[in-house]
């Protein structure tokens, strides 16, 4: 955690640095720190990723399932980090805009989970 920190900490140093001296640099240096400390992050999760498909097997949810839900959950997170960098950019229209399309592809992909919710209650009214 301290190297999450800490790395976030230089990167903002160096994004105020650059936003004042050359704003094309500053953009590039803004998209670089995000990349970099959401690949930071990433090296937490692996953990989680590990404890989360044993509880899925222990539990006997269907592995389809589990694997859409990680879908869902990646989408809103790679969008809203997408559309955070843009909105930081200047360009609120456009993180807008990335935000609606991202739930809208959240609601495409958990169709499946609704299906098989309906399907099952079908199943036991009948």
């Amino acid at each position: 955690m301290v190297k999450l920190v800490s790395v976030a900490l230089i990167c903002s140093l160096l994004i105020i640095y650059l936003k004042s001296i050359n704003s094309d640099m500053y953009s590039l240096a803004l998209i670089a720190s995000g990349i970099i400390i959401v690949s930071i992050g990433l090296e937490y999760l692996y953990n989680t990723f590990e404890l989360l498909n044993e509880l899925v097997e222990l539990s006997g949810i269907d592995k389809n399932t589990y694997g859409i839900l990680l879908k869902i959950t990646a989408i809103g997170y790679l969008v809203e980090f997408g559309a955070g960098t843009v909105e930081d950019m200047g360009l609120k229209n456009l993180s807008d805009k990335m935000v609606f399309v991202g739930k809208a592809i959240i609601i495409s992909v958990s169709l499946p989970i609704f299906y098989s919710v309906l399907s099952t209650l079908y199943g036991l009214l009948t």
